[in-house]
């Protein structure tokens, strides 16, 4: 954070400028296709508002783009994309970006856009974004030599997050197999076995209504869902 304070302070003597999205992206459009115009193996990847990338035998675009799931229950998730591609008529594709790196926009998205489109995305029985709503998202517009440097930053720790999780994955993994073959003791002469009901009291509660518990006793209530 000091170099990049150093850097905000060398070129952006007066701080950085915010631009809304309408300023820094010259094309903001949506597909032109139904949902089930995807077809199966197809030769272009075909967008949509699901999270899930499909596949599709013809494309519309042939650029560099983020796109945005523009309604539905996944609304505001972010693909990016270079290349040729397809997209559904509620998805909506920005190009053409002024000033600012798509790299940098990309993190940018992922921090705050999320919380700006749940905020004030249309709430009718089918969530949904509008146009002036995403041309309306500020964002702060730095040089592109600290939105570089601000990306090398990011990216290193988005690749040790990554790694990180894997090795996790691994880790968890391990320890199922080992805990596995610890606790199965099928067949191993001299164990005994007994049904839960032989070893321990179970039992129904009693039931207890929300407005009987509080937050600032000293006994704990478990309830569906506690961990």
């Amino acid at each position: 954070m000091n170099q990049i304070q150093q850097l905000i302070n060398q070129m952006c003597p007066n701080g950085v400028e915010w631009k809304t999205l309408g300023e820094v992206c010259n094309t903001i459009t949506t597909g032109r296709l139904n949902a089930n115009a995807m077809v199966e193996n197809g030769l272009y990847p075909f967008f949509t508002c699901d999270k899930q990338v499909f596949k599709i035998d013809s494309y519309a675009f042939d650029c560099e783009a983020i796109l945005i799931s523009g309604n539905g229950s996944q609304v505001g998730h972010i693909n990016y994309y270079k290349g040729k591609f397809n997209a559904y008529q509620r998805t909506y594709i920005l190009t053409d970006l002024i000033g600012i790196s798509y790299a940098f926009l990309l993190h940018y998205f992922n921090s705050f856009l999320k919380k700006y489109i749940l905020k004030n995305c249309k709430k009718g029985s089918v969530p949904y974004i509008t146009l002036p709503m995403l041309q309306d998202f500020q964002i702060p517009v730095p040089p592109l030599a600290i939105q570089t440097r601000i990306v090398e930053i990011l990216d290193h720790f988005t690749n040790l997050t990554a790694n990180h999780t894997a090795e996790l994955a691994l880790r968890r993994k391990q320890f199922e197999h080992f805990r596995e073959k610890l606790l199965s003791l099928d067949g191993v002469e001299g164990v005994e076995w007994k049904k839960l009901g032989e070893v321990g009291k179970v039992c129904m509660c009693k039931r207890i209504m929300k407005y009987q518990t509080t937050d600032l006793g000293d006994i704990p209530f478990y309830k569906i869902g506690t961990f």
